[in-house]
């Protein structure tokens, strides 16, 4: 019995640090939907193939290009009527001012009687009521330009975000809708995966988080040169008092393939 003790004791000192891992990308991400609308087209032959930043998914669009093509048309107009009021804003703060200088030249002169001041300060008053209906006739057009300028720009970002593209060199792991099919705003599309560097992700036991970090990682029982990328302080939700530690490893021959891990 007691050397039946001793053994256990052995073999659980013997397998303390030793986890087994499956090689993962290194990054793995999913794409959803940020609009709406109907799906024209997909290149469903890039499932399971590297990308090579074709439009793998197109979202119809037509009606924002033509209200695109529209309101960059609006826009040059808008931008000659403002050039066209800044004009007539010059002119009549011009008048303003001529009738500022010929009352002021009168007002005090008794030789001109009052019904010919009053004919000038109401030319006065009238010049300074076109000089701020112009003066605020180009504020609003700069207003609507602003505006303009904005829908322009949330256009450009719709159309965008309705021709999904992939990163050069990423992995097109699986793609979801199909042509004809309609996508709302968090609809999935793409899975897509990096497959430049593989990750190894264990979970350690509280006793082998002790100075892990200065520790050698052998895999599959051969000592490796790699180094511990990230380590959880705090114990996983799912693999309860244990920690994550995530190690990166050069691009593997065949990822998900089952490899040993230790720390010595």
């Amino acid at each position: 019995m007691k050397l039946y003790i001793i053994l256990l004791l052995l073999i659980s000192e013997i397998v303390a640090g030793e986890y087994y891992s499956k090689i993962e990308p290194v990054d793995s991400f999913y794409i959803k939907s940020s609009v709406s609308g109907q799906i024209v087209d997909v290149k469903e032959e890039y499932e399971g193939k590297n990308s090579d930043s074709t439009i793998i998914i197109h979202i119809d669009d037509k009606i924002d290009i033509m209200d695109l093509k529209s309101s960059r048309k609006k826009l040059l107009l808008l931008k000659s009527n403002i050039e066209l009021s800044k004009e007539s804003v010059a002119y009549t703060k011009k008048s303003m001012k001529i009738d500022q200088s010929n009352y002021n030249r009168i007002k005090d002169l008794s030789t001109y009687s009052k019904v010919q001041k009053d004919a000038k300060l109401l030319s006065l008053i009238n010049s300074k009521n076109n000089y701020l209906k112009s003066k605020n006739s180009l504020q609003n057009l700069q207003t609507q330009k602003l505006d303009l300028e904005l829908k322009i720009e949330i256009l450009k970002d719709k159309i965008e975000k309705k021709n999904i593209k992939i990163n050069n060199g990423l992995y097109i792991y699986k793609i979801y809708p199909h042509i004809g099919d309609f996508v709302n705003m968090g609809s999935p599309l793409v899975d897509v995966q990096d497959l430049s560097f593989g990750k190894l992700s264990v979970f350690v036991s509280s006793e082998d988080l002790e100075n892990i970090e200065n520790k050698k990682i052998y895999l599959n029982d051969k000592l490796s040169e790699y180094k511990i990328d990230k380590v959880w302080k705090v114990a996983d939700m799912q693999n309860i008092s244990s920690y994550r530690v995530e190690i990166i490893i050069d691009k593997p021959k065949r990822f998900s393939k089952l490899i040993k891990v230790e720390f010595k």
